[in-house]
């Protein structure tokens, strides 16, 4: 199991990263996650976003009783 995990996304990109063992865990997986998001921005696409164009992930419609 890892000590720390750090989650970087921007709705297009998304970088993990999991540090086991460290004492600057944190600090490492931080650093790490920064690093990797700036080489995966910089070689990708930005004008493409995920998901549906208008859809917010939450919703407030209702599902009828029948579904």
């Amino acid at each position: 199991m890892p000590d720390v995990t750090v989650k970087l996304s921007d709705g297009v990109r998304e970088v993990t990263v999991e540090v086991t063992g460290a004492d600057d865990a944190l600090r490492r997986a931080e650093e790490t996650a920064v690093r990797l998001y700036g080489i995966a921005a910089a070689n990708s696409p930005a004008d493409r976003r995920a998901g549906f164009a208008g859809w917010s992930p939450g919703s407030s419609t209702e599902r009828s009783g029948e579904e």
